[in-house]
């Protein structure tokens, strides 16, 4: 029902992405798996079979996407997302590229809302310091932004959060669900 998936170079959203699907297991009893987009060979078909995709991806050099989300993303214009529920999460660099920092949000949640997905866990910019991003619109990320360069030490608790946001975002669609399932109370 829930998959997260991830492109990592650095073990970075790797990392991430399984404390995301930990941290969901142990609070929903909603089946979760964790896959890396590069195991997919650029066939994202596969991923239909879910009803929330968490999406991870980090912002490489200049405002670009993580090397197996840049072969994959041509696969996005074949799917037809309507009924699907995607959040988003990256890392970037807010110092070393402060017009760039979460671009890959704003390139993959742009993409997926263009093929009808629905878009939740949007998060708060203020406490980041950057004055450009794709990954930004209405004043949000179009997910949690994560920084390993200069602010890893919030890390972990900006995923429990950001978590428990996704949670209290899916609670009124666990109804409309496909298949049954429950938060763990």
């Amino acid at each position: 029902m829930i998959v997260v998936v991830y492109g990592s170079s650095t073990n970075n959203t790797k990392d991430a992405a399984t404390l995301i699907a930990e941290t969901l297991r142990s609070k929903t009893t909603l089946p979760v798996d964790l896959i890396d987009v590069a195991i997919l060979k650029r066939d994202l078909r596969p991923l239909l079979a879910y009803w929330v995709w968490i999406i991870g991806c980090p912002t490489w050099n200049i405002g670009e996407l993580q090397d197996d989300w840049y072969d994959a993303f041509p696969q996005f214009d074949q799917l037809d997302l309507h009924g699907t529920i995607v959040a988003l999460f990256g890392f970037g660099d807010q110092q070393g590229y402060p017009d760039t920092f979460q671009d890959a949000l704003g390139l993959i949640g742009r993409k997926v809302r263009e093929r009808g997905a629905t878009i939740i866990g949007r998060w708060p910019t203020a406490g980041y310091d950057f004055y450009h991003s794709l990954g930004v619109e209405d004043g949000m990320f179009f997910g949690l932004a994560l920084d390993y360069e200069n602010e890893d030490d919030k890390t972990t608790d900006r995923i429990q959060t950001w978590v428990n946001q996704l949670l209290d975002e899916l609670v009124p669609r666990f109804e409309q669900a496909p298949s049954g399932g429950a938060i763990a109370g």
